[in-house]
């Protein structure tokens, strides 16, 4: 099962009827998605903690990116892939950093569905524990694809 999850014949994105999808679980097809399915099933296997595959978190994070500038919220600075320096801590390249209306900053980034508020990376994970001055707003990688809308009016409420 984990051999099918992880390399799907069709190479599909999500699921498809080589690897997930049956007639009778036709209902969840929008549910379900194999790299998903494969962390967990290495985590119950091997223990393995659950991970986003890089690439897949650069894509969801230029969704992300792509549809908080498409709303053009008055005043708020959005920067992609900016290195960020915090006394104390190494520079981070973060993956979004934003700036509201009164000067304040906030880092932008994906956790995975399996890991709630568990930054993927160990910049980020240093900036979210020590750095208090710079907040660090995770938003769920599924919820950016799976409801964009949704995630991006949350995270506009959030910056204020």
């Amino acid at each position: 099962a984990l051999r099918i999850l992880e390399n799907c014949p069709d190479g599909c994105d999500r699921s498809c009827y080589r690897c997930l999808r049956s007639y009778k679980n036709k209902f969840e097809h929008d549910l379900l998605d194999r790299h998903l399915g494969a962390s967990l099933l290495r985590f119950a296997l091997r223990g393995t903690a659950p991970t986003i595959d890089a690439g897949r978190l650069e894509r969801s994070t230029d969704l992300l990116f792509q549809d908080l500038e498409r709303h053009g919220v008055e005043g708020l600075h959005l920067e992609r892939n900016a290195p960020v320096a915090v006394p104390g801590l190494s520079s981070v390249m973060v993956p979004i950093l934003a700036t509201n209306r009164q000067g304040a900053r906030y880092v932008i980034g994906l956790h995975g569905p399996l890991t709630p508020d568990d930054p993927p990376d160990a910049g980020l994970r240093e900036l979210k524990e020590f750095a208090a001055t710079l907040p660090v707003v995770l938003i769920d990688e599924l919820v950016v694809r799976r409801n964009l809308p949704s995630a991006t009016a949350d995270l506009i409420e959030r910056l204020g």
